[in-house]
């Protein structure tokens, strides 16, 4: 099993497959430089852990490591917590404050969902990203700072390109070096050494000893499609030890857990359910394989996130 030294990004790097091998070894080499890195992955395979861990190889580690998830951020309060403000700059703005940037100064800054931002915020990032300096919101006072700056998206960002909603130069400039996650499903022969090691996450945490995987149960594991990537391995692992009494894990506990075959067919019993009960439980199974991201399940579903709200309350889904 290949390690990695980082309490920090142990479980999500922990990996035996070529794929991962490559980009933990570019991300490796890439740590000690100033460019700026964009990481590419669908939700839940890891790009805050690995931005975590270049920070952490680098010469920065030090120095603060900030992040923040444009797609959690109001769009009128994003450019405060990205640039800070002055006060009474708007209706509650009681106080001054600073934002992420001045925040990372000296170290490393991550923009999650970097494809978020809207335009006006762009050309504000991209000053950032060519001169390090920027004014808070309704301030007169250019600061500047020395900040390495990472930003992550799980969206292909060239086609937002092509359609003018992305500015090119912008990401010109965050794509200097590009480092692309794989998912999960394209590196299964990681998911054995995934689970050990969160097995073993658990235990330490919970102060006991780690449970084990029985043959049956990494069988699941090992042919389950996993859309919601690690965070979704994580969050089956964690209910399977809560689930099961013993020290080995067994196959129910981990189908419990949300894990089914790829493929699959639900069991004899659910053959008979109506088509809008079908519908029902595969909402159910979505929104549980993404740790309840709306977002990505409605992506994973086909539909958009007001659909997937209409048909939550349709069938009583909190």
């Amino acid at each position: 099993m290949n390690a990695i030294a980082s309490d920090v990004a142990a479980s999500p790097l922990v990996h035996r497959s070529a794929l991962m091998a490559r980009v933990v070894g570019l991300a490796r080499k890439v740590a000690g430089s100033d460019a700026s890195l964009l990481l590419v992955g669908e939700s839940g395979t890891g790009k805050g852990i690995l931005a975590r861990f270049i920070h952490d190889a680098s010469p920065r580690r030090g120095g603060p490591f900030v992040t923040i998830a444009c797609a959690n951020v109001a769009v009128d309060l994003l450019e405060s917590e990205l640039f800070g403000h002055e006060k009474g700059a708007f209706t509650g703005a009681a106080e001054q404050k600073k934002g992420r940037f001045e925040l990372a100064d000296g170290g490393t800054i991550l923009i999650d969902g970097v494809s978020e931002l809207a335009p006006s915020l762009q050309g504000k990032l991209l000053r950032v990203v060519q001169e390090r300096s920027f004014e808070r919101l309704a301030g007169t006072k250019t600061l500047s700072v020395n900040v390495r700056i990472l930003s992550s998206t799980q969206a292909d960002l060239e086609p937002l390109v092509a359609s003018g909603s992305f500015r090119k130069d912008l990401f010109y400039r965050l794509n200097v070096i590009r480092l692309e996650i794989p998912p999960l499903r394209d590196r299964m022969e990681d998911v054995p050494v995934l689970a050990d090691q969160m097995l073993h996450d658990l235990a330490r945490r919970q102060g006991g000893s780690a449970k084990t995987l029985s043959r049956g149960a990494l069988d699941r594991l090992m042919h389950h499609s996993w859309p919601g990537n690690v965070r979704e391995l994580q969050n089956v692992i964690e209910s399977a030890t809560i689930l099961e009494n013993g020290t080995e894990i067994g196959p129910d506990a981990v189908q419990a857990g949300g894990a089914r075959p790829q493929g699959s067919i639900a069991p004899a019993a659910s053959r008979r359910l109506s088509l809008a009960q079908v519908e029902e439980q595969h909402i159910r199974d979505v929104l549980l394989s993404t740790g309840g991201n709306r977002s990505e399940a409605a992506r994973i579903l086909g539909i958009n996130r007001k659909t997937l709200l209409e048909k939550r309350k349709r069938f009583g889904i909190p």
